[in-house]
């Protein structure tokens, strides 16, 4: 795992047939710092899928990183 972080409170599973979800994920990120992560997504029309991430952390250097791995993929 890429980035370290395991689902949240049951959020891994997306519900049939549902437009959008909301995943909350935590873990350690290198082995260095706590981060909290919650990933919005939802289909924006017929082949295009809208997402928006909020990364928090003690350590913003990290928050940013994991920001640009994500943009990045």
């Amino acid at each position: 795992n890429l980035l370290g972080m395991q689902p949240c409170e049951g959020t891994e599973v997306v519900p049939t047939n549902s437009r959008s979800h909301t995943c909350l994920l935590s873990g350690v990120f290198m082995s260095s710092a706590k981060v909290l992560v919650r990933l919005s997504f939802g289909i924006d029309g017929p082949k295009a899928v809208a997402m928006k991430l909020s990364v928090r952390s003690e350590n913003e250097s990290i928050s940013d990183a994991i920001h640009d791995i994500v943009a990045s993929s």
